[in-house]
């Protein structure tokens, strides 16, 4: 059963998510479900100044033709997005609201909550600041994919080996939970346990996990790997990288402080460069 209700987070300020970036997303959620919709919000700026340095600087004039270059990027995006979404089948509507620069994260995973999934082209490629990835992945309630256009292989209809990165804790039982549409349409299931990097993923860990999923129908396999000192970051984009990875999924470790996220190590280090599209829960 793939996921019915998917959303796009585009960019269309200050630079537009470049097409190969668009490409990709959808074809990565043609992969995943069936219906998507793309957000694509416009930036507002509102002048907080007075009118004598508004007369000198021309700030009303300069505000309003970035936020004219902002509705202009939106359009594009829209345009090309419905025209793709339609030819593969899977055009579930469009938005565009109008929203301040640092109010995007929270309108992008408040926008979220009513959806299954929420997919973001992300790094440099894209221009989607870390900021609406991190409210996605710990505000929305709702499992989020990241990928960098760039590193991310043509995804065809369905799903060939998904990798689940597995230490029995919470955030990881909630990130097959979330996954469970796509581990059952993949053609191969992975269970990774990376050893001596935490006490909760000891040898033998996978077993139980392998038990409850195929009650749900899906015939999974264990690998367990020992770290033998390297970061974790670096043993999952290894094996993502050697098992040919399509997704990658993991629990988000996180919590906020004063308006800013503290990650784990994991989390950060997919964050910053994902091997290959990732799927995060928290």
């Amino acid at each position: 059963m793939p996921f019915k209700d998917i959303l796009l987070h585009l960019e269309s300020y200050p630079d537009p998510t470049p097409d190969l970036a668009l490409e990709q997303g959808l074809s990565l959620c043609a992969a995943l479900g069936e219906q998507v919709t793309a957000l694509v919000p416009q930036v507002s700026i509102p002048l907080k100044t007075n009118r004598l340095a508004d007369f000198a600087l021309n700030l009303g004039d300069m505000a309003r033709a970035e936020e004219g270059r902002s509705r202009q990027n939106a359009a594009h995006l829209l345009d090309q997005f419905e025209r793709r979404a339609t030819e593969l089948g899977v055009f579930g509507g469009r938005l565009s609201p109008e929203a301040e620069v640092f109010e995007i994260p929270e309108l992008t995973a408040r926008l979220a909550r009513t959806r299954d999934l929420c997919v973001i082209p992300y790094g440099r490629e894209s221009a989607a600041p870390q900021g609406v990835a991190e409210a996605m992945i710990f505000a929305s309630g709702r499992p989020v994919v990241i990928f960098r256009p760039n590193d991310a292989r043509p995804a065809q209809r369905g799903l060939g080996t998904v990798v689940v990165a597995w230490d029995a804790s919470r955030s990881a039982a909630a990130a097959v939970a979330a996954a469970l549409p796509a581990l059952t349409s993949a053609r191969k299931v992975v269970v990774l346990t990376v050893l001596n990097e935490k006490a909760t993923a000891s040898s033998g860990a996978p077993q139980d996990l392998l038990r409850h999923l195929a009650r749900h129908g899906v015939t999974a396999e264990a690998m367990e790997f020992d770290s033998a000192g390297a970061k974790i970051g670096s043993v999952l984009d290894h094996v993502a990288l050697r098992t040919e990875a399509d997704l990658l999924v993991m629990g988000a470790f996180g919590h906020s402080r004063a308006r800013e996220f503290v990650l784990g190590g994991a989390t950060r280090s997919m964050l910053e460069a994902p091997p290959v599209p990732v799927l995060m829960a928290h």
